[in-house]
């Protein structure tokens, strides 16, 4: 699976930061400063809350449009956690495990520091307490495929159950009984032999992938130790402010880690 990025935060970021800057130079005696922490607040919770209110009227776009920011941080994280720990899930385990995630960043825990003006932009930082419920869990993932594995094997292996008549040479049980003659014998043997659908050991392994993950969400926990990340937002000639996005991307992963 390739990873997705947020390239449309780019244009967000210069269109509707920059407005009334446009032709400006920087600096500018007098420029008035811009509630950058507003944005970065609006765009955080448009990201792991879905709550789009604020960056719709910041940024002058569409709530289809506000809603995508949260569905490509969901999706991003899926293509994390299942290349971490070698994950294939199908398409329809794929939409589950989406909805755990999303589920799991509504749960997130950040505060927005006021900016700072700097010579070449503006300076803020961003507290964090992570969410650590899926952060190295190698060992209780392997049990889980390990324990898949087993019970995919177990029951693809199974011996089917005794035909009527195998039991006694004049193919009747130990009464004799009529009723046993009289039976569909092509019904009993149907109902004998196994289905011939084999289980597919990785499709189970995923579903107690699912299970582990959903128990893990009713049961949240948080690092104690705030984690602060600095963003850096370069403003250009043309007063336009730019932000690197592997610091939203390295927030992403902060919020809700994998590893350590």
């Amino acid at each position: 699976m390739k990873k997705m990025l947020k390239a449309w935060l780019c244009l967000f970021l210069a269109a509707s930061l920059a407005l009334g800057l446009a032709g400006c130079t920087i600096p500018v005696p007098g420029f008035a400063d811009y509630d950058v922490s507003g944005y970065i607040q609006a765009l955080l919770d448009s990201s792991y809350h879905d709550s789009n209110e604020e960056l719709m009227e910041l940024a002058k776009i569409t709530e289809e449009k506000a809603r995508e920011n949260n569905a490509t941080t969901v999706e991003n994280a899926v293509v994390n956690f299942c290349n971490i720990y070698e994950l294939s899930p199908s398409e329809a385990q794929l939409q589950e495990l989406q909805k755990v995630m999303k589920q799991a960043f509504a749960l997130t825990k950040y505060m927005v520091k006021d900016e700072r003006k700097t010579d070449t932009g503006y300076y803020l930082e961003v507290e964090i307490a992570s969410i650590t419920n899926f952060e190295g869990r190698e060992a209780d993932i392997e049990k889980l495929k390990t324990a898949a594995q087993q019970e995919a094997t177990a029951a693809n292996t199974a011996k089917p159950s005794v035909l009527p008549g195998e039991g006694n040479d004049d193919g009747y049980d130990e009464e004799g009984s009529d009723e046993e003659e009289e039976s569909d014998p092509q019904s009993a043997l149907s109902q004998a032999e196994p289905s011939g659908e084999k289980v597919d050991a990785n499709e189970l392994f995923i579903d107690k992938v699912l299970a582990f993950c959903k128990q893990e969400l009713a049961n949240i926990s948080y690092d104690p130790e705030m984690r602060t990340i600095a963003l850096d937002i370069r403003q250009t000639e043309k007063g336009e402010l730019q932000l690197d996005l592997n610091q939203i991307e390295k927030i992403d992963q902060t919020v809700l880690r994998f590893t350590r």
